[in-house]
């Protein structure tokens, strides 16, 4: 039996009570999670490193969580953007019915 995705009004509910906050290894690695209204993380934020900016940063850039990084995404110009794109994944992901 294939796991039944979410419904569209759900995956709603569930990005309005997310919420951006520091990872509890932020001091390490500058990670930020995107997590659910139970806590649940839903996509990891990062800096992105590699531009010709001074800070040699260009960015950030997000996953969804469980799957690791990935340079299949652009780095987006701020945080909160790159969340709202993890996030807009993150309901693709949720609402899509997986492949046999």
């Amino acid at each position: 039996m294939t796991r039944r995705p979410m419904s569209a009004l759900r995956a709603r509910a569930v990005i309005e009570s997310a919420a951006l906050v520091k990872a509890p290894t932020w001091s390490e690695d500058r990670h930020w999670h995107v997590v659910d209204g139970d806590g649940k993380v839903l996509v990891v934020v990062a800096p992105s490193y590699g531009g010709v900016s001074q800070s040699g940063r260009n960015g950030w850039q997000w996953w969804l969580a469980g799957s690791g990084p990935s340079s299949a995404t652009r780095p987006e110009k701020t945080c909160e953007q790159a969340a709202v794109a993890g996030l807009d994944a993150w309901e693709r992901w949720a609402t899509t019915r997986p492949s046999p």
